[in-house]
């Protein structure tokens, strides 16, 4: 429990030193991608908003090594539920379940990731967007959906992500 605070704390405390500290030296450049908005960093945007998506397909086709491609080594993530995971984890629940082994309690059968919104802080990034699932949880399939924050690095000529965070969406009774 006490590593998921200090992940989270981790994940909050980068987001806000990114939107304080490197904000300001940025601010009057016009190159700054929020929206879909066109400007000097669209190409970026389009390239992370791509991995977004590349990294939902993978997961969903269980290609373990797309996601290894996309996250970096020093990766954490926690998702909606308030599940820690690093690389190796989220490898691993890509795959797909072995032959005669029981299917998992829980599965995603269908994400569409939309809403999204990228800042580029030179060669760090956050892409914030809205997750809608098609999951399936013992047996009864249901649709959550989730705001999502990544943060990606670019290091060694190419952009990977480093830390993930989703909140999932509670809607209020009807």
């Amino acid at each position: 429990m006490k590593q998921i605070f200090l992940i989270t704390m981790l994940n909050v405390t980068l987001s806000a030193t990114l939107s304080l500290v490197v904000w300001p030296q940025t601010s009057k450049q016009s190159d700054k991608q929020v929206g879909g908005k066109p400007n000097g960093n669209a190409g970026v945007a389009q390239e992370l908003m791509q991995l977004e998506h590349a990294w939902s397909a993978a997961y969903l086709k269980h290609d373990a090594i797309t996601v290894a491609r996309i996250l970096a080594d020093d990766y954490v993530g926690i998702d909606g539920r308030a599940m820690f995971s690093n690389k190796t984890e989220e490898m691993e629940e890509a795959k797909a379940p072995l032959p005669g082994t029981p299917l998992p309690e829980r599965s995603v059968l269908d994400e569409t990731i939309s809403d999204m919104q990228v800042r580029v802080y030179g060669k760090a990034a956050i892409v914030t967007g809205l997750s809608t699932e098609k999951v399936q949880f013992k047996g009864k399939e249901s649709i959550v959906r989730y705001r999502r924050t990544t943060v990606y690095i670019k290091r060694q000529g190419r952009w990977q992500c480093v830390s993930f965070h989703a909140s999932r969406i509670i809607e209020p009774p009807k």
